[in-house]
């Protein structure tokens, strides 16, 4: 696992660890927030209604007896990252891997309605899954809170489940 621990942080993560499934917390109102809250929901495939449903995910996660929780200041190098090591991974082996990026898609100005253009670049953000980001964070001993002012620093994670 070292490996990939250390292509993540030579990709721009600073925490790249190993964490149980276990830890991994869904929560219907997640949807919610990018329902009320994001103005790409419904406009990509990688955001909700498109993205799996809170209970999919967690259907999914249960899968897996852990995965690799890894932290970035950048959003935008947070799902190719992901992307990357997810494909890594599977080269190596772990045929069962699943990788969870931050945020929206950026990868079109307008997502093709009829299929993703990308989708080997790119894959749904934790939280449009379903996936209670802080409190995940929180169960594997980060400190994550929301921001008060413009400048501070941010943290965005990215999650692989890795068999």
């Amino acid at each position: 696992m070292e490996k990939y621990f250390e292509l993540l942080k030579s990709g721009g993560a600073d925490i790249a660890i190993k964490i149980s499934a276990n830890s991994i917390q869904t929560a219907a109102w997640t949807i919610y927030r990018c329902k009320f809250g994001c103005d790409t929901y419904g406009k990509s495939h990688c955001c909700p209604p498109n993205s799996p449903t809170w209970m999919e995910t967690q259907s999914m996660i249960d899968c897996f007896q852990y995965g690799i929780l890894f932290r970035c200041h950048e959003m935008s190098i947070v799902t190719p990252l992901a992307v990357k090591v997810a494909r890594e991974l599977f080269v190596d082996g772990y045929y069962k891997v699943c990788a969870f990026g931050s945020g929206p898609c950026k990868k079109c100005n307008k997502c093709n309605p009829d299929h993703c253009n990308f989708p080997d670049q790119t894959v749904p953000a934790m939280e449009a899954c379903g996936i209670d980001v802080f409190a995940t964070v929180r169960a594997n001993g980060f400190e994550i809170n929301t921001l008060k002012e413009k400048g501070e620093t941010q943290n965005h994670f990215g999650l692989l489940l890795v068999e």
